[in-house]
């Protein structure tokens, strides 16, 4: 790698105790002067304490990397639970990750396949053509001529997650915004754990390519010669990552086509199989020169009970017709919001969530959204989203929302970036609509 990362669960538990300690002195300085600040200064304050821990945040987590920066990442840049100003921060960072260099990464694929990579591959590329937080890519051949795509863990990621996790825990809860949601580490530290199981991630891999039944859709096939648990090898899927795909400028059917792929695998992932791939990152979907769609690194995946499917399935009607008893009904089923609310709390809830179902309606409202007649539309929705997060001591955050928020919210921006015509409105979630026929 290019700056070496800090190892030992000492130094990097010094570096983020370090960073603790400083953030929880600004929120401390800000709350002994708040009563005695104008509201107009108030708001300053707060805002110049949120930049100054936004910052010290930044300079932490990108020595630390690993789990403790896509944590942040994963709060901040995806679900937006953080405060805009760290948001904002933490953005520098998703271009930072450097792969490890040709000589490592070959000594960790050797340790991985326990002898040298020229006894499994006929041939290995020790340079990595896409590197991530937690592991990196390289490019082979099988003995049979087959090209194979290998995904290397970086050495002792999994031994810092724990780590990391205690140390994110103790640091962002020391803002005021972030204390509500501490049932959500939980949630990402076993997402975490389960990726860096590469054994889990082939059958991850193999579930969804026995079950997943989209026309058009690809799951690689798992190459067992080359797996273990911090090695896994596949059958490398011909074509462009979507981001690489759009540069070459598709035309508008192309584009729907590509979209209506990605809902229906969507919606068929989860009313279905009960298990979504929840990692909706542009580079994780090849697109053929057939527009066919390929599905790639399924280290992040949730299941769901069939229970909270099924309420899950009620909501979306619910709020966009505004029938508001049913609406907390299935909140408080969800284990989403407590179970009593006084009059005035659950009111302001409801207008916040009113407003959020207006929004959502018009996604739903027509046979196709048109996402280029309406630029701006998800981050409308996601500024709704963060006025409902302002009754958040209320909420009690079912984990089980975490990464089913992400894929739908990343999916959303992907359709956004596509400008593309999609079938939202299906009859999974809304009654009397179809399907698309894939």
């Amino acid at each position: 790698m290019g700056a070496k990362v800090p190892s030992g669960k000492l130094r990097r538990g010094i570096i983020g105790s370090a960073t603790t300690a400083k953030v929880g002195a600004n929120v401390l300085g800000y709350l002994v002067r708040k009563p005695f600040l104008s509201e107009d200064a108030r708001l300053d304050a707060r805002e110049k304490a949120d930049a100054k821990n936004a910052r010290l945040l930044f300079s932490c987590l990108s020595m630390l990397r690993g789990a403790a920066l896509k944590t942040a990442q994963l709060l901040s840049l995806e679900l937006e639970l953080l405060p805009e100003v760290v948001c904002n921060e933490l953005e520098q960072s998703y271009n930072q990750v450097l792969p490890m260099n040709r000589v490592l990464a070959r000594k960790a694929a050797s340790n991985a396949l326990g002898c040298d990579p020229g006894e499994v591959f006929a041939s290995f590329t020790a340079t990595a053509f896409a590197a991530a937080s937690l592991g990196q890519v390289h490019e082979a051949t099988s003995p049979e001529g087959a090209k194979l795509a290998v995904k290397l863990q970086y050495p002792g990621i999994r031994q810092t997650i724990g780590d990391d996790m205690g140390l994110i825990r103790g640091t962002l809860g020391r803002l005021p915004d972030v204390r509500g949601i501490a049932k959500v580490f939980d949630e990402i530290e076993a997402r975490f754990l389960e990726e860096t199981d590469y054994r889990l991630e082939a059958d991850n891999m193999a579930f969804f390519r026995d079950n997943l039944t989209v026309a058009g859709v690809r799951v690689p096939e798992v190459w067992e010669k080359g797996c273990g648990q911090e090695i896994l090898c596949a059958q490398r899927l011909p074509g462009l990552p979507l981001n690489q795909w759009l540069k070459t400028n598709p035309g508008l059917e192309a584009r729907n086509l590509v979209a209506a792929r990605l809902n229906a695998v969507f919606l068929q992932s989860f009313y279905r199989l009960g298990r979504i791939h929840a990692d909706p990152n542009p580079g994780n979907y090849i697109i053929g020169e057939d527009l066919s769609l390929g599905l790639v690194d399924f280290g992040c995946v949730k299941s769901f009970t069939p229970k909270f499917v099924e309420l899950y399935r009620k909501l979306p009607q619910a709020m966009v017709n505004g029938d508001r008893d049913r609406y907390f009904d299935l909140l408080r089923s969800l284990h989403f919001i407590e179970e009593k609310l006084d009059a005035q709390t659950e009111e302001a809830v409801y207008e916040t969530a009113y407003d959020f179902g207006r929004w959502l309606g018009r996604l739903y409202a027509c046979e196709e959204f048109d996402f280029a007649a309406a630029p701006g539309c998800i981050a409308k929705g996601r500024e709704l989203s963060r006025a409902m997060w302002k009754h958040r001591r209320h909420f009690s955050m079912n984990p089980d929302m975490v990464f089913l928020d992400r894929t739908r919210y990343g999916l959303l921006r992907i359709y956004e970036k596509l400008g593309c015509r999609v079938r939202l409105r299906n009859a999974y979630e809304w009654s009397g609509a179809e399907n698309d026929p894939l």
